[in-house]
């Protein structure tokens, strides 16, 4: 079978983590990248090894049409007219998260999905990463027996220079959200993930910190009751001191699972027994996890009619939908 080629658009930050695992298990050949800063896309079109760099990603769009998948790995706003528009001018697409500013968005990009045909994978790549490949399979095998209870925790910390220095993070209009829509989103996901289709959402939200600075929320907290019968409680927070790991907890009815610091722990009888490690994260921050090569490398896989696990753009969805429940059932209306 022929070698997938690929483009990326936005040469930020996380595009290296897009880069290196596409080259390092030669998943396809990147032929050209865009972003409307020249020296940055010059310089990741050098790290990617291809010789095409564009500024405009429409130009590029309708120009590389050898290409079969573009990544996207921009600012929040741009994600679903990108989605969309590559997907019309016949590519699949590798999306970062969140898939979209709303869920209405997202149901757009669905249709789009649709009718051109194209699949959409959506970068909730902690879902490929040991740990939670380990809670999936504990889940599925009974050793525990039902799953009753999930907690999910995120507190990280972000200061105002983080949000100034961005250009569009901190606001409703560019970020479509704070801590829920951007720090947090990858948890929620996974607390889907594991729980299913969801009955019910409460929470709240709260701007704390960067008064004048930012707009949305800092700090959210729910209850999600899922239709199997399993209750989560989460709580985000960019407001602490430092930041911490992420951390799920795991109640069934003869034991329990705890990830922490990138680690599964089995808790039984109140003992805790170190099961599952993490690989490193391949390259980027540590928060990222180390699943973009096993995600986009199942993509890739299903591109060619493999059978493979990847987070599809109707999944990606649903996470939206818990993130505007909580919004909406918040006393504290910031928007």
């Amino acid at each position: 079978m022929k070698m997938l080629k690929s483009l990326i658009i936005g040469c930020g930050a996380i595009s290296h983590t897009h880069i290196s695992a596409i080259n390092k298990n030669k998943l396809s050949e990147i032929i050209a990248v865009c972003d409307i800063n020249r020296e940055r896309a010059a310089a990741a079109a050098k790290e990617a090894g291809c010789e095409s760099f564009y500024t405009d990603y429409e130009i590029m769009l309708r120009e590389c049409t050898q290409a079969d998948v573009v990544h996207i790995c921009t600012p929040h706003y741009l994600h679903s007219e990108m989605a969309i528009s590559a997907m019309r001018h016949g590519y699949d697409v590798y999306l970062e998260k969140p898939c979209a500013m709303s869920s209405a968005q997202a149901k757009e990009i669905i249709n789009v999905s649709e009718q051109t045909g194209k699949k959409v994978c959506v970068s909730f790549q902690n879902r490929l990463v040991n740990t939670t490949t380990a809670v999936k399979s504990v889940i599925e095998s009974g050793k525990f027996g039902k799953l009753i209870g999930m907690k999910g925790l995120v507190t990280w910390q972000r200061g105002g220079e983080y949000y100034t220095e961005s250009g569009w993070r901190g606001n409703w209009a560019t970020e479509g959200g704070g801590v829920l829509m951007n720090q947090s989103i990858h948890t929620l996901d996974l607390l889907y993930y594991f729980g299913g289709p969801v009955e019910r959402v409460e929470g709240s939200v709260a701007l704390r910190k960067n008064r004048g600075t930012i707009e949305v929320e800092d700090t959210a907290e729910a209850t999600i009751w899922f239709k199997n019968g399993v209750t989560a409680v989460f709580y985000a927070t960019n407001c602490h001191v430092t930041s911490t790991p992420a951390e799920l907890e795991f109640i069934f009815e003869k034991g329990g699972l705890r990830i922490f610091n990138d680690t599964l722990y089995e808790n039984i009888d109140g003992h805790l027994r170190e099961t599952t490690e993490n690989d490193e994260a391949l390259a980027g921050k540590s928060v990222w996890g180390s699943g973009h090569i096993k995600m986009i490398g199942n993509f890739y896989k299903a591109l060619k009619g493999e059978d493979a696990e990847y987070c599809d753009i109707n999944d990606a969805y649903q996470v939206l939908e818990i993130i505007e429940a909580i919004y909406n059932t918040s006393a504290n209306k910031l928007k």
